[in-house]
Parts: C-alpha cells; sequence; structure tokens
C-alpha cells in the first residue's frame, strides 16, 4: 500500500495550491480528482470577465513569492510577462488565470485525475483512502486528509428545469435562441451573465434581471474593508460563538452578494449605448423582489414571485430562465463514520486551524477547504487567503513552521 503524509481529496485552486506549495516541502502527498482533467468555473469563463482579485493572489505567492508556480513565473514561461507589466492592470482576464491554474495541473506530478475517493477509514496511523480509477480501485495510507470536494449548484426545489449559471457557457446558444430571458439572483455572477446576454441580444430580444436585493449592489472595495481578508480577522472569527458568526455572515451580504464597480459601470454603459437613438432598452431590471417559483409550461417558463416591501404580485413568462442562486458545500457521506463535532447542521466544527473537530481523537488530522464560511467568514472563499490556509495546514502537518504567516498583520485591531 502507498505511504504518504497526506491525500488531497479534489482538485480545485485550493488543493491544487496546496500541492503546489507542497512541492518545496519534506512532506509526501497525492491529490485526487475524480476528473479526467482540471477544471475551474467552466460555465463562467465568459470572454470578457475578469478576476476580482489583485493578479498576486495566485495559488502560492503570498506564501512563496520563488516558487516555480506563481503567476508572474507562468507569464515569464508564456512570453507575456513585458505586454503584462505595460497594461498596467491588476486584475487580469479570468481565462488567462484558468490557464494558468491548468498549467500548474500539468505540471505537479503529484496530482491524480480520473481517481475517485470513494471511502476513507481511520487506523492507528492515520488513515486509509480508497480510490476508484479506471475500474482499478486501490487503496493509500495516509497521516493526514485534506478535503477539497467544493461546491455544487445551488437550486431551489420551486426552480423547475433552469439553467444555473455554473452551466451558463455550455448552454449560452439555446438561451439565445429564446426572445424572452431572465435572470434570477444578484452577485458577479448574476451581472456577468446578464451583461453577457445584453451583449449579445438580437433586435426584439429583451433580457431581465431579478433580484431580492433592494439595490444591485456594488462591491465593496475601501482598502480598509478588504482587512477582513486577514489572518488577523479569520482567528478573530473564529473564536466567537456560532450565532455571532451567523449574525456577521449576514452582514457581509456586500462581499459575498456584491458585483464589481467595473462591472456594473459595463452594464449601465451597455443600456447608455442600447438607448441612445431613443429606441427601448428591451430590459427590465427589478430589485426587491423574492422568486419564490419557477414553473415549467408548454410554451416557456412562469415566474412568480412577491416584492418583499410592498407584497406586489410579480409574474412574467419568460422561454427561457437563469439562477444565480450560488452553490452548497459537497460533504462526502464517508465522513458519517467519524466522531465529528457539528455546530448545526451541515456545519462541522473547524479550528482556527482548519482541522475538523471531533469528538474521540484521532491519530491523524482531517484539514478541509470545504464547509468553512460559517467557521472562518468570507475569507473561506479568498483565494488569496486560500495561500495562508495551505501554508497553514502544512506546517500543522510537518509539526513545525515550514512557511511563516504569523507576520502578516492588517492595520486594524480585531
Amino acid at each position: 500500500m502507498e505511504q504518504v503524509d497526506f491525500v488531497a481529496i479534489g482538485c480545485g485552486p485550493y488543493n491544487l495550491g496546496l500541492m503546489a506549495l507542497s512541492e518545496r516541502t519534506r512532506l509526501t502527498g497525492v491529490c485526487f480528482e475524480q476528473r479526467d482533467a482540471f477544471v475551474w468555473h467552466e460555465g463562467m469563463l465568459l470572454e470578457a470577465a475578469t478576476m476580482q482579485t489583485h493578479y498576486l493572489y495566485d495559488l502560492v505567492t503570498l506564501a512563496d513569492p520563488t516558487n516555480r508556480h506563481s503567476y508572474l513565473n507562468y507569464l515569464k514561461r508564456e512570453g507575456r510577462l513585458q505586454t503584462f507589466i505595460v497594461q498596467e492592470n491588476p486584475t487580469i482576464p479570468r481565462a488567462e488565470f484558468n490557464r494558468y491554474l491548468t498549467s500548474v495541473a500539468e505540471r505537479l506530478e503529484t496530482i491524480r485525475f480520473s481517481s475517485r475517493v470513494i471511502d476513507v477509514e481511520a487506523d492507528r496511523d492515520g488513515f486509509i483512502v480508497t480510490v476508484k480509477s479506471n475500474e482499478e480501485t486501490t487503496r493509500v495510507h495516509a497521516r493526514h486528509v485534506v478535503i477539497g470536494t467544493g461546491a455544487e449548484p445551488l437550486v431551489p426545489e420551486a426552480f423547475e428545469d433552469v439553467v444555473h449559471t455554473s452551466a451558463y457557457r455550455m448552454e449560452r446558444d439555446r438561451l439565445l435562441a429564446e426572445d424572452k430571458l431572465v435572470v434570477i439572483g444578484s452577485g458577479q455572477s448574476a451581472a456577468e451573465v446578464y451583461l453577457d446576454l445584453l451583449r449579445r441580444a438580437r433586435t426584439g430580444q429583451s433580457v431581465d434581471w431579478v433580484t431580492r436585493s433592494d439595490v444591485f449592489e456594488s462591491l465593496e472595495s475601501g482598502k480598509l474593508g478588504e482587512e477582513i481578508f486577514s489572518l488577523a480577522y479569520v482567528d478573530y472569527f473564529n473564536g466567537l460563538p456560532l450565532e455571532e458568526r451567523l449574525k456577521l455572515g449576514e452582514s457581509f451580504e456586500r462581499f459575498r452578494n456584491g458585483v464589481n464597480p467595473e462591472t456594473l459601470r459595463d452594464v449601465y454603459g451597455t443600456l447608455y449605448h442600447r438607448t441612445a437613438d431613443g429606441s427601448d432598452q428591451a430590459t427590465e431590471l427589478l430589485t426587491q423582489i423574492e422568486i419564490e417559483r419557477v414553473a415549467r409550461t408548454g410554451t416557456g417558463y412562469r415566474v412568480e414571485g412577491t416584492n418583499q416591501h410592498t407584497g406586489a404580485t410579480f409574474q412574467q413568462t419568460y422561454g427561457a430562465v437563469i439562477a444565480a442562486t450560488g452553490y452548497s458545500p459537497i460533504i462526502p457521506d464517508w465522513v458519517k463514520r467519524f466522531p465529528i463535532k457539528w455546530e448545526a447542521e451541515r456545519k462541522w466544527c473547524v479550528n482556527a486551524r482548519y482541522e475538523i473537530k471531533v469528538e474521540e481523537e484521532l491519530s491523524g488530522k482531517l484539514f478541509t477547504h470545504t464547509n468553512l464560511e460559517h467557521s472562518h467568514g468570507p475569507a473561506a472563499t479568498n483565494l488569496g487567503m486560500a495561500v495562508y490556509r495551505n501554508a497553514i495546514m502544512l506546517n500543522e502537518m510537518a509539526g513545525e513552521t515550514l512557511y511563516e504567516v504569523s507576520g502578516q498583520k492588517p492595520f486594524t485591531t480585531f
């Protein structure tokens, strides 16, 4: 049986970064991914879309600026470093960031694709991980396990047969064949899909955007406000009682559901140009409406909802519906065999070092990238903070400081 220090389950950006950082340490690890190749938000790789984070928030730079898997090193290899510098923009095309991630996945020898983890069991020295690959089942012994199973599209049960934004690009041609479309939801994904449809809409085709938010909210971009994405704030947040953490989570709607100011400017500019000749904008932007039901009809979809403040009924018929309704964490079935401490339904206890707490001590540690927003706040889904998270996990596995992270101090005291 193969022996490693850790097994990482799932190859999204978080575990990809873990494998990139571990390459320069004494730790041995392997990452299993059930898909055949690296895939990252393929349904939202829109032609004009950019990242919401600074280019230095890559897989490794915040922990190890000289790592060969940095974004700047990728640009150098691709012959794009000088042109990148000249264009003077700290945000980068999402398609290029995806190419960067894919190139790292291809260069790492520790990632095994077409390999699905079907079980994890504890033993006296760690964990036995059972993997199925090409109809062959193998077992690997690991001292520790890192869960990076990600999230799956969350669509309300009352939304019948809609397209989630995660599949938008694959379904776009079919959607654009309809005369009347609606995007339901808030946040960056909703805005990008609405803008993309708006730009591609033909004469006579209407595109609506409906959200339950009071306004189309701009993403918080104040420098001091962004210090919630710091190690100090994460430690502060993690130490609060669950009730207080959940309250704070509600207060961070601007970070979760806000839209890049540049995207909102593009939406506004597109609408302005569409109406410059005096024609109707052929779109409705509707706020404060809670959509309660989307029903399939013979010719399309009946969308029903209620204005949250006036109680007025909303009802429209559309040819296609795109839901920007978020994601839900994927929690593997095999976790049921472990004595995990749960704070609430589907919310496990996770300490400041990203270790899942258990009722009975295990010989190894269960770390997680998944299902962390209730325990670590908005930084749980921030790419830059994932680098620190990986450094902390590796330090914990090694029992020593492999990557120094404690010196990173914000200006704000939490």
